[in-house]
């Protein structure tokens, strides 16, 4: 038990230096750069934060547990969208633009749709997720075709100023991603360790454990990334981390897990496969108000994912 909780605690320590870390290279290479720290958000720190739960959906696999591996995707989309992004919006208001509505959002419901759909006969094959690696690869494509088009004008005064303000350094920012990737996955697997240790020990399923502690120690990274975003008024990093982490679960996580081993939804129901539906779904309209998420509906977030824990539980 004493283990268990040191585990926790040390790996809840490292989650969130390495959060940090992240959030601070990611700015730095978007001003650098002239890219938009959006963009940088759906993907570098989008991949970085998703580690976790490839890993671990990977371990889950390969040790005839295919609940955790299916539920820890089902269970992280909703908490990225409930926990984290209700949480941040609590603490500082989180911006969005008409492009991210009309482009990122619509490939994040659609990739969710897909996996609804596919489970049309309860598991994942490895055609289908053959199927979503290709899909990957072509959001990956169409991410770095983006990049070209949001550069900004680095040779205009106002952002040349803007630049040289810059106290951190592009190679000590490209350093920064990759500590805090490292530490965001050590990170992960201590508190999962000690998570589900304890979760163990109370004796919950398989599915309640991939859906909630697995879950929520995976989504951990986001919860990090986009708090300390937040806390420094950098909203745009916080919704490209969950946007693209929403989208990588699905064509990366299950895509690639999926790929090397077939996976079967064990004990995950139509309940939790709406539940997530639904949570990436009335996102967009709330954004779509006033283009951003205030403290209300980050408070609407955060208690519907409380009352789908209290739904599990129960």
């Amino acid at each position: 038990m004493i283990l268990y909780l040191l585990a926790l605690i040390g790996g809840a320590a490292g989650l969130f230096y390495g959060a940090d870390r992240l959030v601070n290279g990611s700015s730095a290479i978007a001003i650098r750069t002239g890219i938009a720290p959006l963009l940088i958000g759906l993907t570098i720190v989008a991949f970085a934060t998703s580690s976790p739960e490839l890993i671990v959906s990977l371990k889950a696999a390969f040790q005839g547990n295919p609940s955790i591996a299916v539920g820890n995707v089902v269970g992280s989309n909703i908490a990225n969208i409930g926990l984290v992004l209700g949480l941040a919006a609590l603490i500082y208001p989180i911006k969005t633009s008409m492009k991210t509505l009309q482009t990122e959002m619509p490939i994040m419901i659609g990739c969710v749709l897909l996996m609804f759909i596919l489970m049309y006969n309860h598991m994942f094959t490895r055609l289908e997720g053959f199927f979503l690696v290709g899909l990957l690869a072509l959001f990956i494509f169409f991410q770095i075709r983006n990049a070209r088009s949001q550069v900004y004008a680095k040779n205009d005064p106002e952002v040349k100023q803007i630049i040289e303000s810059q106290s951190v350094k592009l190679w000590l920012a490209w350093v920064y991603i990759f500590l805090g990737g490292i530490l965001l996955t050590v990170g992960s697997d201590w508190f999962l360790y000690g998570a589900v240790g304890l979760g163990e020990l109370i004796g919950l399923s398989n599915a309640v454990i991939g859906l909630t502690i697995v879950s929520l120690g995976t989504s951990l990274p986001e919860v990090a990334t986009s708090v300390v975003a937040a806390f420094k008024k950098k909203s745009d990093i916080a919704l490209g981390n969950i946007i693209g982490s929403n989208i990588f679960n699905v064509l990366a996580i299950l895509g690639i897990t999926a790929s090397v081993h077939p996976l079967t939804g064990g004990d995950i129901n139509w309940i939790d496969l709406s539940i997530m539906l639904a949570f990436s779904v009335i996102l967009w309209p709330m954004l779509y108000h006033k283009l951003r998420l205030g403290k209300i509906e980050g408070g609407l977030l955060l208690a519907g994912y409380l009352g789908y824990m209290v739904y599990l539980f129960s």
